[in-house]
């Protein structure tokens, strides 16, 4: 047998890996429920986070079926989809790497623009956040004006590298698994504090305190990915 390449495999791949095996074998047959997020969490030994990655993937592929409120359910055809399913299909980079990646690159974008910020352009950050606050649909974490917010700050740090990361950053949301997740996880309750850490930005940033900005860019994403990650409605935002 020749040898084969090894591969880094991430966390969430694997666990979805196992419970594609075990839906194959019957130990979760079609139409059958999983056990609670937080049981099979600890069962698995992995954080809630990797595994909602995992059972979303999963969702992707037509495995199973994430009723929120309700469970997670093999679907009625998943013997025949588990089979065709392989880790990463049309998966994208993983959420929780995306929002990790922008809470460090843009608290520091953050920092930049309370120092290099035109005053024309802290309006338009202004407005954006402004824009946020009156929209109708306040739980989709991935309205216009919220894009347009971080996109504007990104302009007002002076540095166009940045703006590009935080661009390329964005669009990764765009794919299938990060659509699914938020989809699944976000909340009225997680919009508004968004709309409230948005707030305290646009403070920092009229205030051109750098520290406070890098802080409040820091804070408000580390709530996105504590929210995406555990479902905690008291930590989230987009």
């Amino acid at each position: 047998m020749p040898i084969q390449v090894l591969q880094h495999r991430r966390v969430h791949e694997q666990i979805a890996e196992q419970l594609r095996t075990l839906v194959a074998s019957g130990e979760y047959p079609p139409g059958g429920r999983l056990p609670p997020e937080r049981e099979l969490a600890v069962r698995l030994g992995v954080s809630r986070g990797s595994l909602r990655q995992a059972l979303v993937a999963l969702e992707v592929g037509g495995v199973l079926d994430i009723r929120v409120g309700s469970g997670v359910f093999v679907t009625a055809d998943a013997l025949t989809r588990v089979h065709h399913w392989t880790p990463g299909d049309g998966a994208g980079l993983p959420p929780l790497d995306i929002v990790a990646a922008r809470a460090l690159v843009e608290s520091e974008t953050a920092a930049l623009a309370a120092e290099n910020a035109t005053d024309e352009q802290l309006r338009g950050v202004v407005l954006a956040a402004a824009s946020l606050r009156d929209a109708e649909h306040r739980y989709d974490l991935r309205h216009p004006a919220d894009r347009a917010f971080h996109l504007r700050i990104a302009e007002a740090s002076g540095n166009r590298a940045l703006l590009h990361l935080v661009t390329e950053l964005w669009d990764c949301q765009r794919g299938p698994l990060y659509r699914r997740l938020e989809d699944h996880f976000s909340t009225p309750r997680m919009r508004d504090l968004a709309i409230d850490d948005h707030q305290a930005i646009v403070d920092a940033l009229l205030g051109r305190d750098p520290s406070r900005a890098r802080r409040a860019m820091r804070r408000h994403l580390d709530r996105v990915h504590a929210g995406l990650a555990a479902g905690a409605g008291n930590k989230a935002g987009g």
